[in-house]
């Protein structure tokens, strides 16, 4: 049984809550770079993706190689392997290299996308690109919503993977 849409957008939030904690953080870091570095638009999108998207990505794939993120686990889903030889319905783990994939795919490439086309707009003042990479963001995440409410999502597809409701003991 896989698990409701909702339930899986409202264990995104619960994430995504925790992920805006650190990037806030970040915020003095990136007052002190602003200010003291002047470096190329590709420069500022490598260093944004170095020090925001590479680690929200890893610590994604961290706690889902272990079966759920934290939002996953306080709405009681289950990231696991898709086809497993598990007895009695029971699925095994996706191993961190499966879950590293999930989320490359799931939060590495649309947000990297995004970030190149507001670096784009913003710092380059390049409208083309700004306009092609934004634009294409918004394309993968249109596709990984309708895969969401369809049943299956791009991502979870490519790594054969899926989310379902918990058993009593996953907490």
């Amino acid at each position: 049984m896989k698990a409701s849409a909702l339930r899986r957008l409202a264990a995104w939030l619960v994430d995504w809550c925790v992920i805006s904690l650190y990037a806030i953080a970040l915020i003095p870091l990136g007052l002190l770079f602003g200010r003291s570095l002047d470096i190329s638009t590709a420069a500022w999108n490598g260093l944004s993706f170095v020090i925001l998207i590479v680690p929200v990505t890893l610590w994604l794939a961290f706690w889902e190689a272990r079966g759920a993120s934290p939002g996953k686990r306080l709405l009681r889903l289950r990231v696991s392997r898709a086809s497993s030889p598990a007895p009695a319905g029971v699925q095994g783990l996706p191993g961190f290299g499966r879950a590293l994939g999930r989320n490359l795919l799931k939060v590495a490439l649309p947000w990297e996308l995004a970030h190149t086309g507001v670096f784009s707009f913003l710092k380059a003042g390049d409208d083309t690109v700004g306009t092609i990479f934004t634009g294409a963001a918004w394309l993968v995440v249109i596709a990984y919503l309708v895969g969401l409410f369809a049943g299956r999502t791009p991502y979870d597809a490519a790594t054969a993977l899926s989310v379902t409701p918990a058993g009593p003991s996953a907490r």
